[in-house]
Order: structure tokens, then sequence, then C-alpha cells
């Protein structure tokens, strides 16, 4: 077992803890963004770093970082695809009796059903958004007949929690084009990273968590990496340009400033950023219902079950405990992970953790595992993927979409596109080394590795 890394940045700050190996250190560029985190008012603790530690241009903080705040809220420290998250659903399906007809078949009902980024029409009312906003998951249970274990699999049962149960205060926190945005975005995938795949399993790793969890060597699991959409990222930047560009809070000198929690324009951002929140977790709820008829009409078989295993968002602000304290947990790119101590009502995970998946790339493996106990010390989050070693720009200027479409097919991995954006910046390489993320996760106990999991066929933007 390792112990995190730790820094004291040079110019005063929180701590910097490095939750990886030695070998994984971030670039320069990476650690000076951290060092200005570190600096953030409002922020206590320390500064909690992931193995899948990226920087992405377009944000000030990096990707794979989770920090905590005392009554503040820090905007920049996140991406602005709020409730972007991961599920993985379950299946009997064996992947050996999967042919290229079947999957062909099944993967043209996917794209026929699951647009990319929005239906032609709207497929869901005005009040329809605003009760999703509003209600989140208990929306999503009532439309769709959810089982109350299905949505005991969900974080936070797919609603986040406000300072208010009044309809008409979190409907006022959102602006009006998200809103309208919603009635086309709803059951979409989206492009760029967003994608939804099966994988089989190719190795059981820790036997008895696997058969707790359901999982057995051979069968199909599908992965889903899609968020709130339109609506999630255009009332973030609405927001932003509020903040920056009108009211200008106070900087101290930092790009990455904050807002008193309790204060108005704080608490109306957090109920806004509860509400994309609960739209994103229906998104996905929506596309699931998706997926289950697109598979039970493709093999011809009604009576296929498709369980959800968990869902979990990876970019998120909200209110938690965390060792006795209330702290405004924000997380940029880190999955929200209990382990078996902070799931105490659930049956099967107060004994497992929390399950928690780690897609690598598209041509590599991929992870599921469970919360370990040393969570505490990422205030309860594990990296959400393999994260990149170049960023999208980086990678369109090194591979051309026609490599990566060779390559797919040389690691006879079958790839579904919508065409609506350059495969180039989801090229494998462009990503780091999966079994290296998952071996520096399990060496500081972040989380305990149950399967692996190798590409069976891909839907991507």
């Amino acid at each position: 077992m390792h112990a995190p890394l730790e820094t004291t940045p040079k110019n005063g700050g929180l701590p910097i803890k490095f939750f990886l190996t030695p070998d994984m250190m971030p670039e320069a560029a990476t650690l000076s963004q951290l060092e200005v985190l570190a600096n953030s008012a409002g922020l206590v603790h320390h500064v909690a770093v992931l193995p899948d530690i990226h920087r992405k241009s377009r944000n000030l903080s990096p990707t794979g970082t989770v920090v905590a705040a005392n009554n503040a809220i820090v905007p920049r420290a996140i991406d602005t695809g709020i409730c972007c998250g991961m599920r993985m659903v379950r299946s009997e399906i064996e992947v050996r009796d999967l042919r290229a007809p079947a999957l062909d078949a099944l993967f043209d009902e996917l794209r026929a059903t699951i647009p990319v980024l929005e239906h032609e029409t709207e497929v869901i009312s005005k009040d329809d958004v605003a009760d999703i906003l509003v209600q989140g998951g208990k929306w999503s249970q009532s439309k769709y007949g959810l089982s109350e274990a299905e949505m005991n699999c969900i974080e936070d049962r797919g609603t986040m929690p406000t300072d208010t149960a009044d309809p008409a205060m979190i409907l006022a926190s959102m602006p009006e084009k998200p809103m309208k945005k919603g009635r086309r975005c709803f059951g979409t995938l989206g492009d760029g990273n967003h994608f939804l795949e099966l994988q089989e399993i190719v190795e059981v790793i820790d036997p008895g968590l696997a058969r707790q969890l359901g999982l057995e060597e051979g069968r199909a699991v599908f992965m889903l990496h899609t968020g709130s959409r339109s609506v999630g990222s255009k009332t973030m930047k609405a927001y932003l340009e509020t903040f920056e560009e009108k009211s200008a809070p106070a900087r101290n000198d930092s790009p990455i400033w904050s807002l008193p929690a309790d204060s108005e324009a704080g608490a109306k951002f957090a109920r806004a950023i509860a509400a994309a929140s609960n739209f994103g977790f229906a998104n996905r709820i929506a596309i699931t219902e998706r997926l289950r008829a697109a598979v039970r009409k493709t093999l011809r078989d009604e009576s296929l079950q498709l369980p959800l295993l968990y869902d979990c968002a990876h970019v998120s602000i909200k209110l938690e405990s965390w060792n006795g304290e209330k702290l405004w947990v924000h997380r940029h790119g880190g999955s929200r992970a209990l382990p078996p101590s902070q799931m105490r009502e659930h049956p099967v995970f107060s004994q497992t953790g929390q399950p928690v998946p780690v897609p690598g790339s598209m041509g590599h493996a991929s992870y599921i595992g469970v919360a370990d106990e040393k969570t505490v010390g990422t205030f309860y989050s594990i990296n959400h993927g393999a994260g990149r070693v170049l960023d999208k720009p980086e990678a369109m200027a090194q591979f051309t979409a026609a490599q990566v479409e060779k390559e797919m097919r040389d690691k006879n991995i079958r790839l579904y596109r919508y065409g609506a954006d350059n495969i180039a910046e989801q090229a494998p390489s462009s990503f780091k080394d999966i079994s290296r993320v998952i071996k520096a996760m399990a060496a500081l106990s972040l989380a305990r590795p149950v399967v692996r999991l190798r590409p069976v066929a891909v839907l991507k933007g």
C-alpha cells in the first residue's frame, strides 16, 4: 500500500495530495494549474489529485481533481459539463453468441433511437423539462416504472439535494435557453468523448466481489458516458458570463474565484447546478431505457434483463458530509465513490463498496471496481477513467480519422459513428495506459478492481 505524495505550493495555499505513483506525476503546466487551484479562496483541507490527472486547454483547473470548500462554491474548479457521468448496465448475454449481423442490427437501432446531439423535434414538453429539473430521478422513476432496487443504484437516486423544496425557486435559478434546449436534447448521447460501449468481461480479478455484483466472465456489459447535455453546459456558461463579465466577483488575484454558498448568488447558482444535474441523471436513464428496448428488439427476446449496476457523476458540485463536516465537494473528472462504511443501508454495496467504472480508451480495456475506505482522502472520489496524455487538439494534429478507424478494425472492435465530429481526437494512443492507472488506484486503496473488460462495439459521435 502506498501513501499519497504531498507537496505545498511555493507561494502558499493548501497542500496538494497526489493519489498516484511517482512515475505518474503530471508535467509542469498541470502542476502550475494545481498550484493556482490550491490558492483559491474558500477551499479547505487539501487538493486531491487522482491517477487520471490531465490538463485540458479550455479549463483553468485540471481534470482528475477534487476539492472541498467550507461555505464556498468555486465554479472554475470544475468543467462546464455538469453531471457528466457514467452508467454500467449488466446482462446475461454471452458475447460469444453475438455475431457481426446482430451487432450491426443492435447499433443501427441505437443510432436510430438515440440521437447524438438533438432530436429533430421536441420529445418532451416544457412541463416535463421543469419536472425533471425539480424532481430528477423521481420523475424518471414514475415515467419508466423503475424499481426501488434500480433507484438505489443511482447516486443520490438521481435527485440532487438543494436548500429548498420550492419548485418555483429552483426553476427561477435556471436560464431560459437551457430549459428550452432540454426539450430536444433529452435522451441524446453527445459527441466528443461521450460513448455507449458494449464490453465483454474477459478477466475476473476478484471472484468474490464479482459474484456479489453479478459479473461473470464472457458476459456483456454496457458502459454509457454522457451527461446533462446542453442544459448543463449552457446553464454553467450563462452563470460564468454573468459572474465574470457583469458582477466581477472578488478574485484575490486568482482566475479561480469563489462565491459564498450562503449568499443570494451562491444559493441560486447551487440550485441551478442541482437542477442541471437532475437532467443529467434523467438523460442517462432515458438512454438506458432505449438501450434495453433496442437489445430486446434486435435479439428478439423480450425477457432479457439488463440490470443497472451503478450510475455516478464525475462533474459535480454539491454539499456532502465528510469527516463530520458539511463541505461543498467539487469533482472535476472524479467519480463519487463511497466505501462500504458509507453505504450501510444498501444490501449489497454495504459489503462491497459502491461499484465504480474506470473506462480506458475505446481501443483499450476498461475496468469495474468497488470503492475502498481510503477514498476518504479524496473526499470519497476516484479517477473517472484513464486520463489523456494528449489534449484533443494535439491528438487531431498527430492522428487522422482513417488511422483511428484502421486501428479499431485491426483490434477487431466494431466502431459505429454518427459522423458528428473528428474521431481522431479520441485516438486510443492519446490516453494513458489504463493498467498503470488501475495499479495506482489499487495501490493507494482508492478502489479494488473487480473485472477487466474488452471493448467489443463502440458508439461514438
